[in-house]
């Protein structure tokens, strides 16, 4: 009798056990012509590892089908002939029970527009936190499949700025004189709270629809490229949400570190470039968790690491990106990271990757950094945030600072293989604003600026820097919503009507350096010298075959009249110069007055003797 019941109950669960569906499968899409002709699919849905698969489509065939330990994945592994065409073609899988579950997956044809520039020293990156910018569609506030709702008055609940918002205001940032967008994380964060900032992602196709959707990143790409600017995406790869899909069902028992335990990683990220570093330390840096709502990725499941360069080069040629700024880069496995850069390099030669290294010495950045041809056990390919630049800066305008901490910094070149493409800056979405790090000194700030736009590298402004926001302590309060982005605010600070006087002058002379720095030759295409800073006095020379310019920065409090005799080197052959922050013209070259705190960035003038 008990036979005869267990019968029934056990085909009921051979019939469950052979049911298949198909949740998602990743990349959602693919382009034919690519110049990588490999493609792997993951798909996931009940049961599907159960399943035999087929594809009948010209140019298209299986190489492999790799089981995964979870049975609801398959990994599939495709070539792609170079000359597949564009098109639909069905993904078979049949069940054991000889049932075909069909999948249309799309080929689609490469768009020619504008993708893959690069970033020069030419360009200036504007950063923003989405949320915290414009809200230019309160609908999508809320979405009732997110988590988190809206909630303006906690400084780290979500406050409605949407890429409706950024999109609106890109013909601001180009009368400001900005090149290139980069914006936080747009991808979906299904965290129950502070999920606002964006880094930790929970699906990595899809933007987060209290931001807008996909089709509204792209349109963000197409409009900047139409006024010549670029879109930067920010990137993750380090780790994601632990509301991220995947956490509930894994394909892999090893594609999380150290799951289900937490374990913190050590920051030691000096141990990663120390010839006499432990192994554990480093293991413990590389696998260790950021904090407990951020899983750290295993990069050494090839599943994983695929999974994540495919992703990269989705969105490049999906939202026809410029640029890559990739989160957190030395906790990601490096060997994994440089495969990445070489992978993107081949699809996109020019395109533009920079590391986040929060690292204090300029020879931890430049381990980090792309070191051209030189051979090494290491290289990264790509260029770094100049952190050590930032700290030393950040050092000499404080009250009674010294400039000699830029020169020192700079001295430090040598070890780059080209400093020029460091990305410099005063401050970022992760640390207290410049103008409150400069005690809020109006004439600091403005010195502070000059040196940040003139100098090497590749400047980035921090959304807000161009009306002295001085956000500090909080992350939720140094990403503060910029005046005027909601309907109620109280003014309006994306016109000059509704900055303060001081928010102008500094809008005003952000926008001169930004707007010159467009058309110098000398930015573009000159060197840097400098000279060792004496009583608090910066001088340094930007110049090409074209153009010479000539900063000076005096960083005391005192007034100076200058013998410029020092500064020969620089000088001879011109007889004058014109200083662009002021216009004003200057006919005597060999002695110069300067008011305290204050800053020249002088165009020179050749003489008729040296322009024959």
């Amino acid at each position: 009798m008990k036979k005869l019941l267990l019968l029934p109950f056990l085909i009921i669960c051979f019939q469950l056990v052979a049911q298949s569906t198909i949740q998602r499968v990743e990349p959602p899409s693919w382009w034919a012509g690519m110049n990588h002709h490999t493609l792997q699919l993951l798909v996931q849905g009940e049961n599907i590892g159960t399943t035999k698969v087929n594809i009948n489509y010209p140019g298209v065939q299986i190489t492999k089908v790799n089981e995964a330990d979870n049975k609801n994945f398959l990994f599939i592994d495709l070539a792609l002939n170079e000359d597949v065409k564009p098109g639909r073609f069905n993904i078979e899988f049949t069940t054991i029970k000889k049932k075909k579950i069909t999948y249309s997956y799309e080929l689609k044809q490469r768009d020619d527009g504008v993708k893959g520039q690069g970033l020069t020293q030419n360009d200036i990156i504007y950063l923003i936190t989405p949320d915290r910018f414009v809200n230019a569609n309160p609908a999508n506030d809320d979405a009732a499949t997110m988590k988190e709702k809206k909630n303006r008055g906690f400084h780290g609940g979500r406050h409605g700025g949407d890429l409706e918002g950024i999109i609106s205001k890109i013909d601001y940032m180009n009368d400001l004189g900005v090149t290139a967008v980069w914006s936080s994380p747009v991808a979906e964060n299904n965290m129950t709270e502070y999920s606002y900032h964006g880094y930790a992602i929970t699906d990595y196709y899809n933007v987060d629809p209290r931001f807008g959707n996909n089709e509204l990143y792209k349109k963000l790409g197409t409009e900047l490229h139409k006024k010549n600017m670029k879109l930067v995406m920010d990137m993750v790869f380090n780790h994601c949400g632990v509301e991220h899909w995947w956490m509930k069902d894994m394909p892999y028992a090893d594609w999380i570190h150290y799951y289900p335990k937490f374990i913190e990683t050590n920051h030691a990220k000096a141990s990663l470039s120390d010839t006499h570093g432990t192994q554990a330390d480093r293991e413990q840096m590389e696998k260790g968790w950021f904090v407990p709502t951020m899983p750290d990725l295993n990069h050494d499941n090839r599943f994983m690491a695929t999974y994540l360069i495919q992703n990269s080069v989705w969105w490049i040629e999906y939202a026809g990106l410029d640029g890559i700024r990739m989160d957190t880069y030395p906790y990601n496995k490096k060997e994994f990271m440089a495969e990445w850069a070489n992978y993107v390099y081949a699809e996109y030669p020019k395109f533009y990757m920079v590391g986040e290294s929060w690292v204090n010495t300029t020879a931890q950045e430049a381990y980090w950094s792309d070191k051209g041809k030189k051979s090494d056990d290491f290289n990264s390919h790509i260029t770094m945030t100049d952190f050590p630049l930032c700290f030393a800066l950040h050092s000499a305008f404080r009250k009674d600072g010294d400039i000699g901490k830029l020169y020192d910094i700079i001295s430090e070149d040598f070890l780059y293989t080209n400093a020029n493409n460091n990305k410099i800056f005063g401050d970022n979405h992760d640390m207290d604003r410049l103008f409150y790090i400069v005690g809020q000194d109006m004439s600091k700030f403005k010195i502070a600026l000059t040196f940040i736009l003139t100098t090497r590298g590749i400047p980035q402004l921090y959304y807000g820097t161009e009306i002295a926001m001085k956000g500090n302590d909080k992350h939720g309060i140094i990403r503060e919503d910029f005046p005027g982005g909601w309907t109620n605010d109280k003014r309006n600070a994306f016109t000059a009507e509704g900055r303060t006087t001081q928010e102008n002058e500094v809008f005003n002379h952000i926008q001169k350096l930004l707007k010159w720095r467009k058309s110098s030759d000398a930015i573009q295409h000159g060197s840097l010298k400098h000279f060792v800073p004496y009583n608090n006095l910066y001088v340094y020379n930007q110049k090409s075959e074209k153009e010479s310019i000539v900063v000076m920065i005096n960083n005391s409090i005192e007034s100076k009249k200058i013998d410029t005799s020092r500064y020969e080197e620089f000088l001879k052959g011109y007889d004058g110069a014109t200083d662009l922050l002021t216009g004003k013209k200057i006919s005597n070259l060999h002695e110069i007055d300067m008011e305290g705190n204050s800053s020249l960035v002088l165009e020179l003038i050749p003489s008729p003797k040296a322009a024959r």
